[in-house]
């Protein structure tokens, strides 16, 4: 007997959102599905009751944070049994990287073919790490442009069990010990110049870290990167 399913669709594109809704009520007898408006509703549902139904979340990239890694990131940390799905247009290998390293299921693209997505829920339900074609490519043609014997892309998915909290987060956004330790000195205020001074380094040396930092934490200013790092408890508060 297949297993009670509910679907959340938190979806911008309502040709899309009404696409995905009808495929999966039309080839999942057991699934419910819930549209989102608001992406922050979702911390107010409470992903734990009724634990013996699939819980999948498709989120629209396209809508709600500036850090969508980061925000489902919390969101499965704090349902672990929930499989969330993130729907974009465009996607890159280090990309992937970040959405897979924090506890997403899969990647899908909006062109993918409802048999290839049926065929994804289906992988997702059983527990498996998905991607649409689309992005299947992608990593297939950057792993064929490395040396051999290399690891490619990293794109393998870290134990979470085997790190302690802050071990997994500087995973996640794969920060040097000096970027960890700059971003510490930002956060407590200090500019540029400050910094070069307090750790002896040039000021090209130190605007190439924050840069690197703004790079890694996917953010365009001081403000979000010190919200990044708080949130996702890069530094200690």
């Amino acid at each position: 007997m297949e297993k009670s399913m509910n679907v959340y669709l938190a979806i911008e594109n309502a040709i899309l959102l009404k696409g995905f809704e009808g495929l999966i009520l039309e080839q999942f007898n057991n699934a419910q599905v819930n549209v989102v408006s608001n992406p922050k509703e979702l911390f107010e549902i409470n992903f734990n009751k009724d634990p013996e139904t699939q819980k999948i979340l498709i989120y629209d990239a396209a809508i709600g944070f500036d850090q969508p890694n980061l925000y489902l990131h919390n969101l499965i940390q704090t349902y672990p049994n929930l499989r969330a799905l993130v729907l974009t247009s465009e996607c890159n290998v280090k990309r992937m990287k970040f959405l897979l390293n924090a506890g997403i299921s899969g990647v899908l693209s909006p062109e993918i073919s409802s048999k290839d997505f049926v065929d994804m829920l289906h992988d997702v339900c059983n527990g498996k790490i998905c991607l649409s074609p689309k992005y299947q490519k992608l990593v297939i043609n950057q792993f064929c442009k490395k040396e051999e014997n290399r690891n490619p892309i990293g794109l393998e998915i870290n134990d979470a069990d085997s790190y302690s909290e802050n071990e997994y987060v500087d995973e996640l956004f794969g920060l040097t010990k000096r970027e960890k330790e700059i971003l510490c000195l930002v956060c407590n205020g200090m500019n540029t110049k400050e910094i070069s001074e307090e750790l002896f380094i040039s000021l090209h040396t130190a605007e190439t870290h924050r840069r690197n930092l703004l790079n890694k934490l996917d953010v365009k200013n001081t403000a979000q990167m010190v919200k990044v790092a708080v949130v996702s408890k890069l530094i200690a508060i």
